[in-house]
């Protein structure tokens, strides 16, 4: 299964989480779609008016919201025998690392990989990889910078990635446009890196 993971924070900590997004992909549908609004932990739990801008979640709206240690068992199903997908997935990953590490919880172990680093392979002629204009390009329409919406447009992405490149799964997906999966795991974290094209012999 393939599930797809978006954060909104509320300051240029990473740890500082007030919304969580999940959409699983499976069999070419987008299933268990949901989004958690949660209140930062206090050690990051100040808003920046530029983070506000762009999501809209103020700090009254999370006032009385669960802090991530109370949404994590929530979730931790979720991320079971699946590989997790996000768009720019270095800033979601680097979130939930450290909103793990704050609340002192065990990483879970799974792969995961970059949707905007496969799009950035497979349509290289578009003006830009951002997932609004990803999205207008397969025809999916969504709130952009909601995490469930988020969440749900990445999974669609890979859809449609699947569609167009002709892949069975994820993983003949990665290596049609030579992108290594990353890994989560207790012991170690290692990113998702994009494998540098063979340069033709003269």
């Amino acid at each position: 299964m393939i599930l797809a993971l978006d954060f909104e924070t509320a300051n240029a900590d990473p740890g500082s989480i007030c919304s969580v997004g999940v959409a699983s992909l499976e069999s070419g549908r987008i299933t268990r779609r949901r989004e958690i609004l949660i209140r930062p932990h206090e050690c990051c739990g100040w808003f920046h008016p530029f983070n506000v801008s762009i999501h809209g979640i103020r700090p009254e709206m999370v006032r009385n919201a669960p802090e991530w240690d109370a949404v994590w068992p929530l979730l931790a199903d979720h991320f079971r025998d699946s590989v997790v997908v996000a768009h720019n997935a270095a800033f979601d990953i680097g979130a939930f690392r450290r909103v793990m590490e704050l609340y002192e919880l065990e990483l879970p172990e799974f792969p995961y990989f970059c949707s905007c680093k496969l799009a950035r392979r497979l349509w290289p002629e578009l003006e830009n990889h951002r997932l609004n204009t990803l999205c207008r390009h397969v025809g999916f329409e969504f709130q952009h910078h909601q995490a469930g919406e988020d969440a749900a447009a990445a999974a669609f992405l890979v859809h449609k990635m699947l569609e167009f490149t002709g892949a069975d799964d994820w993983q003949t997906l990665l290596e049609y446009a030579g992108v290594t999966p990353g890994r989560v795991s207790p012991l170690e974290c290692t990113p998702c890196r994009v494998v540098p094209k063979k340069r033709r012999a003269r």
